[in-house]
């Protein structure tokens, strides 16, 4: 049988430090954990007639941790043996930890666009993952492995895996890139760290049948296999992605695999990442070649470990490109989030055109595209720091507007009729269940037929006198603040504002209603231009105005 192996490179355990919680010393307790000390010899006599439970004692400090009702600690202090009696304290890890990593790969930029990795499955086709780790939250899982009977790590690589990718961004230990993801423990590999390539296999359609987004192969082989890369073309054509690590050099030496990188990283279906060390350049361990697509932080990588057995504490540092891969994987989570509508082929050239270039000019054999980046945006073609972001996140994040199925919002863009009403009807939670309308040109299957009929049947959008509506044509400004004022009950005004708005016109009190409750503005030569077309990006400042006062 073909084996798998992967390499840990580098491995360094580390203890997360302790820090002692602040204690109420006023807190009556009924029952109190102290620890008594003794100028000299433990003399347990001291006890008799108080009710106690032991539970440890120190013979070289001449001291016992005990529990004892509260009413008999001024007993225990005024004895002539007792050196000392201390509440017992609460202790716990040091705060959350957040990876080097997370910076150079833009982590923290992501999170500010609220994008966790919610809702998106991620595979670990590992050693498992520790199935009792309080950093991890498992979705479910599968072994293959012989003689096992759960997924459950005994070795401890698929558990630190795991942590990169998805450990919960709580207050302990470490937090993944992709927090909220659905992690699944597929265990294809033993406790030595090696298993059968059929296993491997096996996990791969496992993942596919449980429809599973993104599958994770932190493991690497010298040798080609036809049906390890048939299913990897299977989940290809199922729409999962997969990621696997470029392989890692022992000593300085190369495996004789020619001039590319390992198995299965190497195939063209699978992204390939290779790592990358503080100071963003190749780690002299990771393989490289023509294959490779991607790199990202692979040393003195810390996080989640399993903490059976001596000196497993439950969180370590490790090196490799096994390391590198989850952050790969964890940013993909992020996308696919960030973009849902996206195929797989627009996705894989979003994450291309974001990496950060690294090495020569365009794709190489050292850093691939460059160094992965998370999404920062809420559509691809708009920036966190425009004038109008911060207004399209909270349409968005409310679930009023909506992007292309290609990821854009297109914010320089016009607004159609049919758009704008069905913006306003989501806003206003009205009945957008398509149906027939009043109005000849709208069809009963279009997006916003529903939309139409309910802001008809509340009378604040009204059709032409031929019974149409004219769904398509564009919008203008005039008319969106008719719309905007009879929809939110915004009160009239009379005063004229803008010197291009004339009082015949049937927009005239609606324009001046809404400027006067600042929800739009004209421009600097004091016209507000009522019969241009507005722009997507115009219309949700707009909107989120007459939604949210805070913003006005």
């Amino acid at each position: 049988m073909k084996k798998v192996l992967f390499i840990l490179s580098f491995c360094i355990l580390l203890v997360v430090p302790l820090q002692v919680a602040a204690a109420d010393e006023a807190e009556p307790l009924m029952n109190q954990r102290v620890i008594v000390g003794f100028h000299h010899e433990i003399d347990l006599s001291i006890l008799e007639g108080i009710p106690f439970e032991m539970h440890h004692q120190y013979d070289e400090i001449k001291a016992i941790s005990i529990t004892i009702p509260y009413s008999s600690l001024v007993l225990l202090k005024e004895n002539p043996k007792v050196a000392w009696v201390e509440r017992d304290q609460i202790v716990k890890t040091n705060g959350q930890v957040v990876d080097w990593g997370h910076e150079p790969v833009g982590v923290a930029q992501s999170r500010k666009a609220h994008f966790t990795g919610k809702g998106v499955k991620v595979a670990v086709i590992d050693t498992g993952i520790s199935m009792n780790h309080p950093d991890l939250a498992i979705a479910g899982g599968v072994t293959f492995v012989e003689n096992t009977t759960s997924y459950n790590d005994d070795n401890g690589h698929g558990t630190h895996v795991a942590g990169i990718i998805g450990a919960k961004d709580n207050d302990i230990g470490v937090v993944g890139v992709a927090p909220d993801a659905e992690l699944y423990a597929i265990k294809v590999l033993a406790k030595d760290g090696e298993g059968n390539q059929t296993d491997v296999i096996a996990g791969i359609e496992w993942a596919i049948q449980h429809d599973i987004d993104i599958i994770n192969l932190s493991i690497t082989s010298s040798i080609d296999s036809i049906t390890l890369r048939k299913v990897l073309e299977r989940a290809d054509e199922q729409g999962i992605i997969v990621t696997a690590a470029s392989g890692n050099e022992e000593n300085g030496i190369r495996q004789p695999i020619g001039s590319d990188i390992m198995f299965p990283a190497r195939y063209p279906t699978v992204i390939a990442v290779g790592s990358v060390n503080k100071q963003l350049h190749k780690s002299a361990f990771s393989y490289f070649g023509p294959s490779l697509d991607y790199t990202a932080p692979g040393e003195d990588i810390y996080s989640t470990y399993i903490i059976e057995g001596e000196q497993k504490t439950g969180y370590a540092s490790m090196s490799g490109t096994s390391m590198a891969t989850p952050y790969v994987t964890g940013t993909i989570a992020l996308y696919k989030q960030a973009y849902p509508t996206l195929t797989m082929h627009q996705l894989k050239k979003a994450m291309q055109q974001k990496a950060i270039d690294l090495g020569e000019k365009g794709k190489d054999p050292y850093y691939g595209y460059g160094l992965i980046q998370s999404p920062t945006t809420l559509f691809l073609d708009v920036k966190n720091d425009v004038w109008y972001s911060s207004y399209m996140q909270y349409l968005l994040e409310a679930g009023f507007i909506s992007g292309y199925l290609d990821g854009t919002f297109k914010p320089n863009g016009y607004i159609t009729r049919e758009e704008a009403v069905t913006m306003i009807g989501r806003a206003l939670h009205l009945d957008g269940e398509e149906r027939r309308t009043d109005f000849t040109d709208v069809k009963p299957d279009s997006f916003g037929s529903g939309y139409i009929a309910a802001a008809s049947e509340q009378g604040f959008i009204n059709g032409y006198p031929n019974q149409t509506f004219e769904p398509k044509s564009l919008i203008n400004r005039g008319d969106v603040a008719l719309v905007i004022q009879q929809a939110f009950h915004i009160p009239q005004a009379t005063k004229q504002i803008f010197q291009d708005v004339k009082r015949e016109k049937y927009y005239f009190e609606a324009v001046n209603a809404l400027s006067g409750s600042k929800i739009i503005g004209g421009y600097p030569d004091g016209n507000f231009s009522p019969e241009q077309k507005i722009t997507r990006a115009e219309f949700s400042i707009v909107l989120a105005k007459a939604l949210n006062e805070s913003f006005r």
